[in-house]
């Protein structure tokens, strides 16, 4: 193995490591039954809703990305978390309106003070 490849191993496995860190955990609710496929699909496209608002907000300047967490459920997003200002609150949910596959932005991120 050369040393290029060791180096990108070793510093691939703490980027790794480190993707999962920082995030609320995700309460699981339990299936009684196997998901039809359409609602796989649904849930395979509000992952990807999902990503993408992350995405535009981690973009942003204006926006504290980490500060806010997104959840999509059938397209309705719903932001929540806790921002510094009025106009951040306002700016994540123009962002997330404008996101490809958002049907609806429910706005519940609150301003500190």
């Amino acid at each position: 193995m050369s040393t290029n490849s060791r180096f990108l191993i070793w510093i691939s496995i703490p980027a790794l490591l480190l993707a999962g860190c920082g995030r609320e955990p995700v309460p699981r609710q339990p299936r009684t039954a196997m998901p039809v496929q359409g609602e796989a699909s649904i849930s395979l496209d509000d992952a990807a809703t999902t990503i993408s608002v992350k995405l535009a907000l981690a973009i942003e300047p204006g926006v504290s990305a980490q500060a806010v967490n997104v959840r999509t459920d059938h397209g309705a997003v719903t932001l929540m978390g806790e921002v510094g200002s009025e106009a951040e609150r306002q700016l994540a949910a123009k962002i997330a309106e404008e996101v490809r596959g958002v049907k609806l932005v429910r706005n519940e991120i609150r301003v500190r003070g």
